[in-house]
C-alpha cells in the first residue's frame, strides 16, 4: 500500500464502447512484482501476451450484465478494436481518463482506516449502496500490517473477511472479530512453492459459503494481482460482480518494474475497465501519487502527477437504479 497524500483529479468521462476482454499479462504476487517462475507458472494456466498477432478482437454478448441501457453499448454485434495501433501517448491519455474521470457523483464520503496508508473514503451517498450495519458484508485483499480499514469496518458493524499471504500469519480471528484467512486474491486458484495460497474470487466465495451475499465493500490492494482478479471477473467469472456494491481497488503498472508498457499492453488493460464499466461499475473518486514507482514502472502520460498507480474506487451501478 502507498501514503494516501494524494491529489484528486477529476476530469471530462469519456465515451466508452463496451467491449468482453480475452487477454491477460502476469501480475505481482504478495506485494512485489512477480518473479519469473511465477510469470511461467501463470502462463501454463492463462492466456498471455507473448507472441501476439493480429487485432484484438471482443464480443459484447451478455445483456443480463447491462443494470442501465444509457451506460451500455451495443451487446448485439461483435465489435473488432485496433486499440494496439493507436499511438502510445494515445493510449496513456485515454488508461488515464478512464480511472481518473468521476463518473458517479457520490457526495458523502465516510473515511475508513487511519490516516496514512490504512485509508480508504467509500461512498454513503445512497441507501441502496450504504453498508447496513449488522447486516454488512466486506472483503478486505492486501493487509500489510495496518488493519486499520479493516477494525474501522469490523467496529461498524460489518461482517469482515482479511485477506493476506505475505504477512506470515495463520487464519485466525484478529479483534474484534475480523476473520483473517492466510491466502491472497488471483484469477486462479494456486499455491506457490514457498507455501502462499491464491484463489479467485468465485473460490473464496464459495469456501465461505457466501455465494448469494451481497459484498457491501470489496478492496483490492494487492500490488498488481489486481489485473488477474479483474481479468477473471470480466472474462471468466462476469456473474462475481454483479453482487458487489462498491469495489476499490489500487491499480498498479501491470508490468512490474521489469519493463516500461508497450501499447499492447495498454490496449489489453484498456479493455479489462472498458468491459468493467460495461457491467455497470462507475468511478466516483481516484486518489493517487507516485510514490509507487519506486517499484513500478511508470503507466501514465509524461508530466502528470501520477505515474505508476490510482487507487480508484467504483460503485456498482445496479444498486442505483430506482426499483
Amino acid at each position: 500500500m502507498i501514503p494516501r497524500n494524494y491529489l484528486l483529479i477529476f476530469t471530462p468521462a469519456l465515451s466508452i464502447v463496451c467491449l468482453v476482454v480475452v487477454f491477460f499479462r502476469s501480475p505481482g504476487f504478495g506485494g512485489r512484482p512477480a518473479t519469473q517462475m511465477e510469470i511461467n507458472l501463470h502462463r501454463k494456466t492463462q492466456t498471455g501476451l507473448d507472441n501476439p498477432s493480429g487485432a484484438l478482437k471482443f464480443k459484447a454478448t451478455r445483456n443480463k450484465s447491462c443494470p442501465q441501457a444509457a451506460l451500455c453499448g451495443s451487446t448485439n454485434k461483435t465489435v473488432e478494436m485496433h486499440l494496439e495501433l493507436m499511438p502510445l501517448n494515445t493510449l496513456k491519455f485515454l488508461l488515464h481518463g478512464m480511472v481518473s474521470s468521476a463518473e458517479f457523483n457520490c457526495t458523502t464520503l465516510k473515511n475508513f482506516g487511519k490516516l496514512g496508508e490504512g485509508i480508504y473514503p467509500v461512498c454513503m451517498n445512497s441507501s441502496s449502496i450504504i453498508p447496513k450495519p449488522k447486516n454488512c458484508l466486506v472483503y478486505s485483499f492486501g493487509i500489510s500490517h495496518d488493519w486499520s480499514f479493516d477494525e474501522d469496518f469490523a467496529k461498524y458493524g460489518c461482517e469482515v473477511h482479511s485477506f493476506d499471504p505475505s504477512i506470515g500469519k495463520p487464519d485466525h480471528i484478529h479483534p474484534p472479530n475480523i476473520s483473517f484467512h492466510n491466502l491472497g486474491l488471483m484469477g486462479f486458484d494456486f499455491t506457490l512453492g514457498n507455501g502462499w495460497k491464491y484463489m479467485k474470487l468465485s473460490s473464496i466465495r464459495r469456501m465461505l459459503g457466501h455465494q448469494n451475499r451481497v459484498i457491501d465493500v470489496l478492496k483490492v490492494d494487492t500490488e498488481g494481482a489486481e489485473w488477474s482478479f479483474l481479468r477473471s471477473v470480466v472474462v471468466d467469472d462476469v456473474d462475481e460482480l454483479l453482487t458487489v456494491k462498491q469495489m476499490i481497488v489500487e491499480l498498479h503498472t501491470p508490468t512490474g518494474g521489469s519493463r516500461a508498457m508497450t501499447s499492447y499492453d495498454y490496449a489489453e488493460v484498456i479493455q479489462y475497465l472498458l468491459e468493467l464499466r460495461r457491467l455497470g461499475f462507475l468511478v466516483y473518486l481516484n486518489l493517487q501519487n507516485n510514490n509507487c514507482c519506486a517499484n513500478f514502472t511508470p503507466l501514465f502520460p509524461p508530466g502528470l502527477a501520477e505515474k505508476c498507480c490510482h487507487e480508484t474506487s467504483y460503485v456498482n451501478s445496479r444498486y442505483l437504479v430506482a426499483k
